[in-house]
């Protein structure tokens, strides 16, 4: 038995779940194959910052004393020779395995663009279209962004910005508009066990006075309880999006 520990950065980040789903992985690993071992989870933020009941409810019982989840652990530094992480605040941790997530921001191509203008992290964009809000028929998607409030850096979303992008590029191209009311949606699935599902969706529309993309009140909605069919329907999803982005 050994420790294996990942250690998530403050949001935001992309794809918030999925360090989450990652440690669920892990743990169904361990026990079946190695279950005298532990995985420990050392998030940077206060709280789990997606579908929070449904991991906690996976660690405490389908997982119970393999996972560990320990907030407030900001990370600092990393001593690869002894694989031991430091913390702001937190005491040292020292595991056989560190999964380490850096703090994310844009890549170095849209610094070098000059698009990055938020906390010089991220890009703001004109949701109508995501072009940059600095520099003139530049695009931006997915995880780059300033996202507006509650929208995920998520696959599935990146895959909504890339479309209405396209439209927005193709209206400029013939002298149109851009459509002044696009409507997103967002679904990501997570793997509790090999089979067992979880999900959380949600919808958004360009609010004109905010000038941003807002949630639709009542829309969307999460998981009630992992179970077998969502895997089916994650698959379904996997595919399709692969399907649409990739061919």
């Amino acid at each position: 038995g050994g420790v294996y520990a990942i250690s998530i950065p403050r949001a935001p980040y992309r794809c918030p779940p999925g360090p989450y789903e990652r440690a669920c992985q892990v743990a169904w690993y361990f026990k079946r194959a190695k279950p005298k071992s532990k995985v420990l989870i050392l998030d940077g933020n206060e709280d789990v910052t997606s579908k929070k009941g449904l991991f906690m409810k996976a660690w405490n019982e389908e997982y119970k004393g393999l996972v560990e989840y320990r907030p407030n652990h900001v990370l600092t530094d990393v001593d690869a020779r002894t694989l031991t992480a430091k913390f702001e605040t937190a005491s040292d941790v020292k595991a056989d395995v560190l999964n380490v997530i850096p703090p994310h921001r844009a890549g170095n191509i849209a610094a070098q663009a000059g698009v990055v203008t938020a906390n010089n992290r991220w890009c703001e964009v004109d949701f109508l279209s995501f072009e940059s809000i600095k520099v003139k028929n530049i695009y931006v998607l997915g995880d780059s962004i300033q996202v507006a409030p509650a929208m995920p850096k998520s696959g599935h979303m990146a895959n909504q910005h890339g479309k209405v992008a396209a439209a927005a590029v193709l209206a400029s191209f013939t002298g149109q508009p851009v459509n002044p009311t696009p409507v997103l949606n967002n679904t990501c699935y997570s793997f509790i066990t090999d089979r067992d599902v979880v999900h959380v969706a949600s919808v958004h529309h360009y609010d004109r006075d905010k000038k941003t993309l807002v949630t639709v009140a009542g829309s969307g909605g999460l998981s009630p309880a992992m179970n077998p069919l969502e895997g089916e329907y994650a698959w379904a999803w996997a595919k399709n999006i692969w399907a649409d982005a990739l061919t």
